[in-house]
């Protein structure tokens, strides 16, 4: 068994870069990619969120992989005037999907400079998808008003999730995000709402609690174990795993929101006996 050496480059100015040098700087960084994300099927697998700043709603900066293949995004986009090149295109009150597709590109330049072969991803927002294409999220376009995002009600006493399922604001359950254990899982913005709802819950079941670590360790939960988290909390053991990431999402949330009651044992003194030794009783309660 031998391990890759451990080779650190060191540049410095006016020295020509040798042919080791460069093998060494194309390897590493392509060698880490694949081996440390080897497990994650195409997807998102990191950055790729959405945040709200003044001025709109933002994708973060992240990684897609696609075909084995690994694609940046170095710096956040907004998305309100990203959606403008597609304006006029667009109709309104029409539900589109926004998408990551990649695409070959290769010049005449890229070949005289030693480039095999050259793809890109873009983000594309249309009615349907290209096959190979990763759904990163879905839009009802309204020309007059800006991207909204979803979130967690507290004050709505009979669903606080109720925005995650309405097709006017940013739609994500069918976000494509890759997970370790080989498949998709939910957008970390949902997973989120999950992890602030279970915060302020009292108290918790231990599967809550589970729950609730596993997403401040990680952000994200393989859909395995969310399965596993709907059945012992339904008593429904097996949870149909053909049901569609909305509805799997809605029960999730279901659960979420059950209450909790321990079991609470009440001690009472009953009369004493005729030896004078008094009797306790206990009501499970």
């Amino acid at each position: 068994m031998k391990f890759r050496d451990y080779t650190e480059i060191v540049f410095e100015a006016g020295n020509i870069l040798s042919v080791q040098m460069l093998e060494e700087t194309y390897r590493y960084p392509r060698e880490f990619l694949n081996r440390f994300y080897a497990d994650y099927c195409n997807g998102i697998v990191n950055g790729l969120d959405f945040i709200t700043k003044d001025d709109g709603v933002y994708l973060t900066a992240g990684m897609v992989k696609i075909g084995e293949k690994y694609y940046i995004l170095p710096q956040d986009v907004n998305m309100d005037k990203w959606l403008k090149q597609y304006k006029p295109a667009l109709r309104p009150s029409v539900e589109y999907s926004l998408f990551m597709a990649n695409e070959d590109i290769l010049t005449a330049k890229d070949k005289a400079c030693g480039i095999k072969s050259h793809s890109r991803v873009t983000l594309r927002a249309e009615r349907e998808m290209p096959n190979g294409a990763l759904l990163l999220a879905k839009y009802k376009f309204r020309p007059d008003s800006r991207i909204t995002l979803p979130s967690l009600q507290l004050d709505n006493s009979e669903n606080p999730f109720d925005e995650f399922f309405q097709s006017g604001l940013l739609q994500l359950l069918e976000c494509e995000y890759a997970h370790s254990r080989g498949k998709t899982t939910y957008h970390p913005l949902l997973f989120r709402a999950i992890q602030d709802y279970l915060k302020q819950k009292f108290p918790l079941s231990p599967y809550d609690f589970s729950l609730l670590m596993e997403l401040q360790n990680h952000g994200i939960v393989a859909i395995t174990s969310l399965i596993t988290y709907i059945a012992v909390n339904k008593k429904n053991s097996p949870v149909s795993t053909n049901m569609t990431r909305e509805k799997l999402f809605r029960e999730l949330t279901e659960c979420v929101q059950m209450p909790y009651t321990s079991a609470v044992y009440h001690v009472t003194e009953s009369t004493q006996d005729s030896n004078k030794k008094t009797k306790r009783h206990t009501k499970l309660i």
